[in-house]
């Protein structure tokens, strides 16, 4: 039996801090990339267009990405066809963008044609009103979330004063070790952003084990907030780069500027700050951030342990904040599903997985 092509997962966009936050990041260059974007209400069927595209490409053998969505995570706001460059992707509500290249390479499709306008025009006061509660209860999540970041920060502050940058940078020298030698033909490596974790109403859900391949090297970093952590993956992130490596960077959900995992699939290398979930056979070196610290770091250890404690107790109070936000967003779809025209959209899928089947020559 054939086992089926690989996927990995990510996130198309994450609730933080500072509202929510997406990359629109799907490939490293999107140069003779073909991009389909989803444009639909709640409930007009984008995630399982989304899903259904995927299954038939991976039918044909081809490896996927799919991003989830951080509302829903069992539901989908894009998957990525590596191979032929193509990516199919919802933006609606909090996630609207355009194309680079319309109607070059680049494609609008909306699934409103395929709705009864006048029988969803019926609800027309409905809908305003649980847009509006949707809209004040998203915002009290993110004043949560904005709350909960300034209470690590505290945690942050503690470490970051103890860091001895000189055994940082020895440490970051070890894991460079690790990567191939520089080809003096290669040029600067590519890099992409995104989420490979994210807050939802289910509590933080991380996806970063998808990555793995069989051979696949984990290294994991072991540390407090603000230890270095962040620092050393963006720095061994740029030395794979100068030596020509594309790096993946996936960043920390509640605050998007902090690194979580650095991918280097060239080099068959995920750095991680989470190796507690990787598998064991997977984990090659733990390295211990505590290293770098200076002595009197144990001493304050109370106070850390004290504003990671209030961090995640606000954080818990976000989740449930988001889990209603979700419930009254999603009573939208009422409105939506019982005039969807799904036959049309079906036809739709069809025709677009035809156009990207067209769009495969180029790379066959």
């Amino acid at each position: 039996m054939e086992s089926r092509p690989h996927v990995s997962r990510c996130f198309f966009g994450c609730n933080s801090a500072e509202g929510f936050h997406t990359f629109f990041n799907f490939l490293p260059d999107l140069d003779n990339a073909k991009m389909i974007i989803v444009k639909g209400g709640p409930g007009t069927g984008k995630s399982t267009f989304i899903n259904r595209i995927g299954e038939t490409f991976a039918e044909q053998g081809y490896e996927l990405e799919y991003q989830h969505c951080s509302l829903d995570p069992e539901s989908y706001d894009a998957v990525t066809i590596p191979e032929i460059r193509s990516v199919v992707v919802a933006a609606t509500g909090h996630h609207v963008f355009d194309p680079r290249n319309p109607g070059a390479v680049d494609e609008i499709l909306n699934l409103g044609e395929y709705w009864d306008i006048d029988g969803i025009r019926q609800h027309r006061e409905e809908i305003i009103a649980v847009n509006a509660a949707s809209e004040r209860k998203f915002h009290k999540v993110y004043r949560q979330l904005k709350a909960a970041r300034l209470l690590l920060g505290n945690a942050e502050s503690v470490s970051a004063a103890a860091l001895k940058p000189r055994q940082l940078h020895a440490m970051e020298q070890a894991i460079c070790d690790l990567l191939p030698a520089a080809n003096p033909d290669a040029g600067y490596g590519a890099e992409r952003h995104c989420f490979i974790s994210s807050i939802t109403p289910l509590g933080e859900v991380h996806l970063a084990a998808s990555l793995l391949r069989a051979n696949t090297r984990v290294v994991g970093l072991v540390g407090e907030p603000g230890s270095g952590r962040s620092e050393l993956l963006k720095q061994v992130g740029r030395q794979a780069q100068l030596r020509g490596l594309t790096v993946e960077y996936y960043h920390k959900p509640i605050d998007p500027s902090v690194l979580e995992h650095v991918h280097i699939p060239d080099a068959e290398l995920l750095l991680t700050v989470q190796p507690e979930l990787m598998p064991e056979d997977n984990l090659m070196a733990v390295y211990q951030l505590i290293e770098c610290a200076a002595g009197w770091i144990k001493k304050e250890m109370d106070e850390i342990s004290a504003a990671k404690s209030r961090y995640l107790e606000i954080l818990e109070d976000a989740v449930a904040s988001l889990l209603d936000a979700k419930n009254t967003h999603s009573a939208l779809e009422q409105y939506y599903v019982p005039h969807m025209d799904f036959s049309g959209v079906d036809r739709r899928r069809e025709a677009v997985e035809e156009t990207l089947k067209q769009h495969s020559a180029l790379f066959a």
